[in-house]
């Protein structure tokens, strides 16, 4: 990894001999798990060898990269479907790899993503500025239940067989309109933590049992809640009380503190777990170092609950 007069690199050598080098041209991931990164190869676009593994703080091999030099995994549609708002492609429907037109991608999953593309939106709101309806734009909060899990399991829905060419589902579409859906079912515990979270909740009592549930009702689109233990306890309250006297209704509760209970929502009954599809080599290590990322499987963990009930009764002796 270096940088350069003319930007950041991932540079090959081989006997101190540069062979092969490739720009940072585009960054995919937040960081907080890590940082892979794409680089524009003519209107081509690859993924580079090299990582960011934020838990060890260091370079690996990018997840499934093999442990060689290598700089020829090409990027699909299917890839920048989830992890951008739009890619328009220029190449022939057969030609793989694909290519795209760089000045027509909308990087990061921004707004239209949820509410639609929105030019004629923009444009209507422009010339009719005391127009308080709006127009031409999606409004995901009055959509059924179908349509809301939906339009998170485009990109959360695992590994999905497309029909149509990426870029043509819309929030408020059918999947299977654009997928070959599995309904077939399969083991629960098949299902990696990452990529699929949607079939996690959909295994989990929680849905099962509810009419409404969705991802929205935990997650908040347009707030940054990552952390915050007790917003997503309030959450699960909202379901998971006592209705006479409005506390939560946990088998834990006579154990712990109300602080302690809303502070171990998540932590008990959906455990951060390894992930296959995301594991790296780490340098001088010969077995894959995994993610960690929360389960959708929402469930009793008792051996979760012990580790806590643990640390808590550690601290309170310290």
């Amino acid at each position: 990894m270096e940088k350069r007069t003319d930007g950041f690199f991932q540079v090959a050598y081989v006997d101190a001999v540069e062979k092969k080098k490739e720009r940072f041209d585009i960054t995919i991931g937040s960081g907080t798990k890590g940082q892979s990164y794409a680089s524009w190869v003519d209107h081509k676009l690859v993924q580079l060898p090299i990582t960011y593994f934020t838990s060890a703080g260091q370079w690996s091999n990018s997840p499934g990269y093999p442990d060689k030099i290598a700089f020829n995994r090409p990027i699909t549609s299917r890839c920048l479907e989830c992890h951008a708002t739009y890619a328009e492609k220029i190449s022939a429907p057969e030609k793989d790899p694909e290519e795209f037109d760089q000045s027509r991608m909308v990087l990061g999953v921004d707004c239209e993503r949820c509410h639609g593309p929105a030019a004629a939106h923009v444009k209507f709101q422009t010339q009719n500025p005391n127009e308080k309806t709006a127009k031409f734009i999606i409004n995901p909060a009055s959509f059924l239940r179908q349509q809301s899990l939906d339009m998170c399991a485009l990109c959360h829905g695992g590994r999905l067989q497309k029909t149509k060419p990426s870029f043509q589902f819309t929030a408020g579409d059918k999947l299977p309109d654009y997928f070959v859906i599995d309904t077939t079912g399969r083991d629960v515990n098949s299902i990696d933590v990452h990529g699929n979270q949607f079939g996690l909740l959909a295994a989990s009592k929680c849905f099962r049992m509810s009419t409404t549930l969705t991802c929205n009702t935990c997650h908040n689109p347009h707030q940054n809640e990552k952390g915050k233990a007790v917003t997503f306890a309030e959450r699960c309250a909202t379901c998971h009380n006592d209705t006479h006297t409005g506390n939560v209704s946990c088998k834990m509760k006579n154990s712990l503190s109300k602080e302690a209970l809303n502070a171990n929502c998540v932590k008990c009954h959906m455990p951060e777990q390894p992930s296959m599809a995301i594991a790296v080599h780490l340098q001088g290590q010969t077995i894959p170092t995994p993610a960690l990322m929360h389960t959708h499987l929402i469930k009793n963990y008792p051996n979760e609950t012990k580790k806590i009930l643990d640390f808590i009764h550690d601290q309170a002796k310290n």
